[in-house]
């Protein structure tokens, strides 16, 4: 039953892009009820000590075809501080300057060294080289630092880690999906780990969960799921995917729990009813694309916003972890150690509310993962870096 084994992997797109946003207006819902839905209303910036500006973008409807995307899955900076787009339609990672100007493409679809099925994420390593996700191939494709082909893992079941960073050492950390049949019954579930190129088996587990599948209640999957993020070096953050608090955890490389960050002041926050109906279309949409049944294929949203939605570490070692409940960006960031040190928000107006925003090194890139006119990724530089 191939679509059980995808299910995970569609979840895990989903969460890739962030929580699906409404495409019309809508508040943050703070001041709302807890009993009902958020009231749809107008743009609000969000309140920050520092705001982050769109200085350019990269994307055209018409043209130039290195410029015309089809799907994009993820964005990222190189090491060289070059921008690569992954593009999951056209199953290949396009380079450009830091000026929007063509370079390259990085691989194309296929099942061939090289080549991609269906591309979830991708990583550049601190050494140089890119490692780029093959969900459907069932693969972690590595490039060298030029970007030639350079191995693949594969053995993963029931598919690789989507969702990928990398540290020093040409190891990634990761989540995957994880699948079990046995005599109790059928599990499903996540784990965040470390692997190296050698094996599809990962060399450490931060964290591991599985329950058991509910084909009536698939949306209870998103409990098991974990965001993460490390620095270079191989501090490891996680934060569950909650609805109900607001806290991530610091590990060692090895494994070993560093602390926990709780933030008592947390309140929840409803989504919107337009939130509510775009999240439970575009999943359903997904599972049934990756071979679901129709009939099966049924999505229902829980009616609050997730805590944290993203976690990030710049070029400075602070953590940004991107605050579910806004419907905009907005970020709270720490030291490594969790020490609050200011507030953040996309500063672009109402057209960004469908917006991820991803931190790089000394920059940031956003885009729109299923925009209403065409692809696009827009970026500017973080505060901080003179």
């Amino acid at each position: 039953m191939k679509y059980l084994l995808l299910l995970p992997l569609a979840l895990l797109l989903i969460t890739g892009c962030g929580s699906p946003q409404p495409s019309d207006d809508a508040s943050d819902g703070a001041d709302t009820a807890d009993n009902s839905t958020a009231e749809e209303d107008v743009y609000v910036l969000p309140d920050a000590d520092e705001y982050l500006t769109v200085t350019d973008s990269i994307g055209i409807e018409l043209g130039d075809s290195n410029f015309v995307f089809g799907t994009i899955a993820g964005a990222e900076f190189t090491k060289d501080g070059d921008i690569a787009i992954l593009d999951a339609q056209k199953s290949t990672v396009s380079l450009f300057t830091p000026d929007g100007e063509f370079i390259r493409r990085i691989g194309r679809n296929g099942s061939g060294p090289g080549e991609f099925q269906l591309p979830t994420g991708m990583t550049f390593m601190p050494e140089g080289g890119l490692v780029v996700s093959d969900g459907m191939g069932g693969k972690l494709v590595y490039f060298d630092k030029n970007y030639d082909y350079l191995s693949e893992t594969s053995g993963f079941m029931p598919s690789p880690p989507a969702v990928i960073t990398a540290i020093s050492g040409m190891e990634i950390i990761g989540m995957k999906p994880d699948y079990e049949q046995n005599e109790d019954g059928m599990f499903m579930g996540f784990t965040v780990g470390k692997w190296n190129m050698e094996s599809s088996t990962p060399v450490i587990v931060y964290y591991s969960h599985m329950s058991a599948f509910d084909p009536s209640d698939l949306s209870s999957m998103t409990d098991d799921m974990v965001l993460f993020t490390a620095t270079q070096d191989g501090t490891i953050f996680t934060a569950p995917m909650s609805t109900e608090d607001y806290s991530f955890t610091s590990w060692t490389v090895d494994g070993e729990e560093i602390f926990t960050y709780e933030n008592e002041d947390f309140q929840r926050v409803q989504k919107t009813q337009t939130e509510i109906d775009l999240e439970a279309e575009l999943v359903t949409s997904r599972m049934i694309a990756q071979g679901m049944p129709a009939s099966m294929a049924h999505w229902d949203p829980d009616p609050y916003r997730t805590s944290i939605s993203a976690m990030f570490v710049d070029g400075l070692n602070r953590l940004w972890v991107s605050r579910g409940t806004s419907a905009t960006s907005a970020f709270d960031v720490y030291d490594l150690d969790g020490n609050m040190l200011f507030t953040a928000a996309l500063d672009a107006g109402a057209r960004a509310k469908n917006w991820k925003t991803i931190i790089g090194r000394d920059s940031f890139i956003c885009f729109d993962a299923d925009p209403e006119d065409y692809p696009r990724v827009f970026y500017g530089e973080l505060p901080g870096f003179e």
